[in-house]
């Protein structure tokens, strides 16, 4: 009986040994390009630059600056050290986000003086990514500035997206009542943005809600003489930009992307022509960097808004990229099992050589200006940022599954096609929002 057990005990063990050598090798298998670009690289080291050596040249008048998460920290937070840095060393007076023009005239209201505390605005934000501190301390920021800006430095606040109407119904509806606006049918504006509405649009829908949006256009321009207030302004671009999500939700596939991208370009083209007659004629961009970056990414993306606005701005867009090598980040839970809204942090690692040279700095960050490295004497550097890399790219949805198809959430690409330079990062931690 001794002997059985002890047969039994060395099975066990054996069993156990091959289990864990096993998901080892396993683990190993899978991450490999993460293990091959864990080494450091001198050239890269010696070649990096920390923030505040981060330098945009006075022509540019568009600076996208990207994050490869929705949902990380330390990416949140460089919108607001980016833009501060914009602010006092280039005069820039304008911030733009990823969310939908009306959703964000709340945000620049509070920031002009309006009533309000920044945790709760951001909060009530469509999209629940920003839901978080950092984005509230972006808007804080904001109006500590104003409160002692000049009038023609004075900042503004602005939303470059188009896919929720239902805030930009919302202000139309306030701004109309203020303005004594009366008598105009809404009747299928709220049945566009009616939460509770099951049935498709139909194309007789459409052209119902085209028509009262034309009508509340008609209004509120003959209101207004050719001195027009940002309020008027502002209503006017939102009758354009619920147009604009009608057509958005009539694209087939692969088509909405590119029809999205274009419309988040014109709406950045809109902002910068009101910028030149308001303040700096200089505007931020906060997106993820799949939307900043100047040249598409994918099939899946033929093309982006920053690849429109390099195309039509040339050298006054400037792409500023970002990448990390690990890290959590809090994303929203892809599930076939439950329709219930969650978000869940996960920790995800990319591939990326350049990315794990951050290990080796001061800050565990580091900038590189993709222009100033020369293939003469920057040779090895030149040749890495100019070659294919495993990036991340972490959407707003993750499931288990992404473990083993790491294409969905990296991207293989050379940096320097698709960005003017990028910030990148050791490790990253999770946002934590509210929702």
């Amino acid at each position: 009986m001794k002997v059985l057990k002890k047969i039994c005990k060395v099975i066990l063990a054996i069993i156990l040994t091959i289990v864990l050598v096993g998901s080892l090798a396993a683990v190993i298998a899978l991450n490999y390009k993460t293990v091959l670009a864990s080494h450091k690289v001198k050239e890269v080291v010696e070649s990096a630059k920390t923030f505040d050596e981060i330098e945009i040249p006075d022509s540019v008048k568009i600076v996208g600056v990207g994050e490869a998460t929705h949902g990380s920290s330390e990416f949140q937070t460089l919108k607001l050290e980016m833009f501060k840095k914009l602010v006092e060393e280039n005069g820039f007076t304008a911030f733009a986000l990823e969310a939908d023009f009306a959703d964000c005239l709340e945000a620049n209201e509070f920031i002009q003086g309006g009533e309000g505390n920044a945790r709760d605005i951001v909060n009530n934000m469509s999209f629940k990514i920003y839901h978080t501190v950092e984005m509230a301390r972006i808007l804080d920021w904001m109006r500590e500035y104003n409160l002692s800006a000049p009038k023609e430095k004075s900042l503004r606040f602005y939303g470059f997206d188009m896919q929720n109407p239902e805030k930009g119904v919302e202000f139309l509806k306030k701004y109309m009542e203020a303005s004594g606006i009366t008598g105009i049918d809404m009747a299928s504006l709220d049945y566009f943005v009616d939460e509770e509405r099951t049935e498709s649009l139909t194309e007789e829908d459409v052209s119902k809600i085209r028509a009262e949006l034309s009508e509340i256009r008609k209004a509120v321009e003959a209101l207004s003489d050719s001195q027009q207030d940002f309020d008027t302004i502002c209503a006017i671009k939102t009758t354009e930009n619920i147009e604009s999500t009608l057509g958005y939700i009539f694209v087939e596939d692969l088509d909405m992307y590119a029809y999205r991208d274009q419309a988040m370009a014109d709406n950045v083209t809109w902002i910068l022509e009101l910028e030149k007659k308001l303040g700096s004629g200089k505007v931020m961009l906060a997106a993820h960097d799949g939307h900043i970056s100047k040249a598409p990414h994918s099939s899946m993306m033929p093309t982006t808004m920053g690849h429109i606005l390099k195309e039509k701005y040339g050298d006054e867009y400037y792409s500023l990229g970002t990448d990390f090598f690990k890290g959590k980040a809090n994303i929203s839970v892809l599930s076939i099992t439950t329709e219930e809204y969650q978000r869940k942090d996960y920790y995800v690692t990319t591939a990326d050589p350049i990315a794990y040279q951050a290990k080796y700095m001061k800050d565990k960050k580091f900038y590189l200006d993709f222009g100033t490295i020369s293939p003469e004497t920057d040779k090895k550097v030149y040749d890495l940022v100019h070659s294919p890399v495993s990036m991340g790219s972490v959407g707003e949805g993750f499931t288990g599954i992404y473990y083993i198809y790491h294409s969905a959430y990296r991207t293989e690409m050379a940096p320097a096609d698709f960005y003017d330079g990028m910030i990148f990062y050791y490790q990253v931690h999770a946002t934590v929002p509210q929702y």
